[in-house]
């Protein structure tokens, strides 16, 4: 890095410029002063929707772990059921159980018309694989939640961090313009001046009023530019578009270092393909697993209440208490188990292909944004140079017009010269932020985790 300081006399004279952006600017932006980049990148890593929506996310992924370990846990049921019988069911058997006659039959009726059954069983799992797999699976995918949300918070703070650079270079070429402006309405009373002393024609009047038009309609439509950037920046950063929001326009005075030939990549993206392997890893388990048999271990209590009304009333109560092992063998589910664990692995391929893909992804992204930032660096060097010569010219020439040596032709191109050299370097200087922003995400050292 080195200080602004030691750019040469044009380069502060730009400097001088992006200091009065805000006078420059008019009223409506001359306010925007508060919010930094850093400060707007913090607050849209709190409020904008995404990210709030990525954290209940992870909330819900909490939630879900919490379920997976209910089910280890004791599972307790109550049952009841209340019967009034209009007419006792009855069963057919031999009439020599009564002492009838052999090969005769007899139709009777058991029970009370009124039966109330009540039944609480617990259930406690002794032995199932596929409970424990789940519950490691939960626990990756709290991890899975989590990076999602760091990968969202990337995104959305390269996005504010690009609207910002957009931004500041609009409120820059306005402020530029603003500038100039000035100077043509300064070079329009001169020549209007010249014009009264036969000294000018007055189409050399005319030309200066349609240079000043021009930047007058520019300004206009930069303006606008500005104000839908800033719209953006509010939507971004999780606010109301009723909302107020002041940015400060102000150019940094340090120049990014740039990129060294040795760095360490850390990118969420990869990290979270991996996560995913693991997770795919763990159900491959489950579906092997559901061919294991599980034991349950069980408790039942009852209560079975009999009763008649009337004169003959009567009432008796049965209770009945027992324990039990449960075993389930799913021995066969015709061929479901295979067909699962085929798509299971077929997913996992499916993400080795998409770990290559973001490899060679990241690589060309670290090639293209170092070279990026390379070339913009040597183009800021050479813009300033051009700043430099292009301001020579146009004092020079406005020296010359005011002598007569000169008409107003040659001092409208050393104008639209000196301006287009102005607008050069700032988007070369935005552009080398942009590169440094692009390094920053194509390495993974966007923000601090």
């Amino acid at each position: 890095m080195f200080k602004v300081n030691s750019l040469p006399p044009s380069i502060r004279t730009i400097r001088w410029y992006l200091g009065a952006i805000p006078l420059l600017l008019g009223s409506s932006l001359a306010r925007a002063q508060d919010q930094t980049l850093d400060q707007l990148i913090n607050k849209a890593l709190t409020s904008n929707f995404s990210v709030q929506s990525a954290r209940l996310d992870e909330i819900k992924t909490e939630a879900q772990i919490a379920e997976v370990r209910a089910s280890a846990r004791p599972q307790v049921n109550l049952s009841g059921d209340y019967r009034r019988y209009l007419k006792i069911p009855g069963q057919v058997i031999p009439a020599s159980v009564f002492g009838g006659p052999e090969g005769s039959y007899s139709a009777v009726a058991f029970g009370l018309p009124y039966n109330l059954s009540t039944t609480v069983q617990a259930t406690q799992a002794l032995y199932n694989q596929s409970l424990l797999i789940a519950t490691k699976a939960a626990k990756a995918s709290r991890n899975l939640s989590a990076l999602q949300t760091q990968k969202i918070k990337e995104d959305v703070a390269y996005n504010v961090s690009a609207t910002y650079y957009n931004l500041q270079t609009t409120a820059q070429q306005i402020a530029f313009l603003r500038s100039n402006l000035i100077a043509t309405e300064r070079l329009i009373r001169i020549t209007e001046l010249r014009r009264q002393n036969q000294l000018a024609q007055g189409i050399d009047v005319d030309r200066l009023q349609l240079s000043k038009t021009a930047s007058q309609t520019q300004i206009e439509s930069l303006q606008a530019t500005y104000n839908q950037l800033l719209n953006n920046l509010k939507f971004l950063t999780g606010l109301a578009q009723t909302d107020s929001l002041q940015v400060s326009t102000g150019i940094e005075k340090t120049i990014p270092v740039a990129p060294s030939n040795e760095y360490t990549i850390n990118r969420t993206d990869l990290q979270l393909i991996d996560q995913q392997k693991v997770i795919n890893g763990l159900e491959q388990q489950n579906v092997k697993s559901s061919f294991v048999p599980t034991v349950n271990a069980y408790g039942v209590a009852n209560s079975s209440v009999y009763a008649i009304g009337g004169d003959n009333s009567y009432i008796k109560n049965l209770p009945g208490y027992w324990l039990g092992l449960q075993l389930n063998w799913n021995v066969f589910d015709g061929l479901a188990r295979k067909a699962k664990l085929s798509q299971k692995k077929i997913d996992d391929q499916k993400l080795d292909v998409q770990l290559r893909q973001t490899r060679e992804s990241i690589s060309m992204d670290i090639a293209n944004s170092r070279t990026k930032f390379l070339v913009e660096q040597q183009n800021l060097s050479t813009n300033q140079s051009q700043v430099t010569l292009a301001e020579k010219v146009y004092t020079q020439t406005q020296l010359q017009f005011k002598e007569g040596t000169v008409d107003i032709t040659d001092v409208v191109q050393a104008e639209n010269s000196l301006r287009d050299a102005q607008n050069n370097y700032l988007t070369t200087l935005v552009n080398l932020r942009t590169a440094e922003l692009d390094w920053k995400k194509a390495t993974g050292s966007l923000i601090n985790r």
